[in-house]
């Protein structure tokens, strides 16, 4: 009898801590630290630079680049101490490139994973889509942000969603369990591709300081 008491009672605490796990998971899930104001989506010529120091320029015509920028604010996490920081975020995108030609669309894929960002500031991160890329789907190398018809970007922080934000239809969604916001998963939705570009990917790597939040090098 003392036997399946102890036993009844290592069943209970196993049961309990097991409980335990799966609500402090539940609320890491559920912990939102990245909240989105907006993604801003713009046209970039390809920056022309002035070469000094007897380097040889080369002439170029600027091309158009597709810029999709997310504002966010960032706040503490419950696990955070006296760090003033996130250490970091991994931002994935989903943009929904247009074409005349249907068999053409793409949804285009990227993921940029930002360092050391600070906790309670507005913060920018962005990715591009090059000239060829636009190319490559529209037929044309004229750039336009109505091209892009629908975008998402989904941040994990170890594994776990930390903020969300889609727009498609004219719809927004904030809440990641929202179906509705994945639109990309739909089985109408056109392929998915990589060919978004990190900022430290194209031309604009030197510009606009510490506008945009540091990226990890890979």
């Amino acid at each position: 009898m003392k036997l399946l008491s102890r036993f009844s009672l290592a069943a209970f605490v196993i049961a309990g801590l097991t409980v335990s796990a799966f609500a402090q998971e539940a609320t890491a899930r559920k912990e939102k630290l990245v909240v989105f104001k907006d993604i801003k989506i713009d046209l970039q010529k390809t920056p022309d630079f002035t070469l000094k120091g007897g380097t040889k320029d080369k002439k170029f015509r600027p091309k158009d680049w597709i810029e999709i920028e997310p504002e966010f604010k960032t706040e503490k996490p419950a696990d955070a101490k006296k760090s003033e920081v996130l250490s970091e975020l991994t931002f994935k995108y989903y943009v929904f490139l247009n074409s005349s030609v249907k068999e053409n669309a793409r949804v285009l894929t990227g993921e940029v994973v930002h360092t050391n960002v600070p906790i309670d500031e507005v913060g920018h991160s962005v990715v591009y889509i090059s000239p060829s890329t636009i190319f490559q789907v529209t037929g044309k190398p004229e750039g336009n942000p109505g091209l892009v018809t629908a975008y998402a970007v989904e941040v994990t922080r170890g594994g776990s969603v930390v903020g969300f934000f889609s727009k498609f239809g004219g719809s927004t969604v904030t809440d990641p369990s929202d179906p509705k916001g994945k639109w990309w998963e739909s089985k109408s939705a056109p392929k998915q591709e990589a060919g978004l570009l990190s900022k430290p990917q194209t031309p604009f790597a030197p510009l606009w300081g510490d506008f945009h939040a540091d990226v990890k090098a890979k």
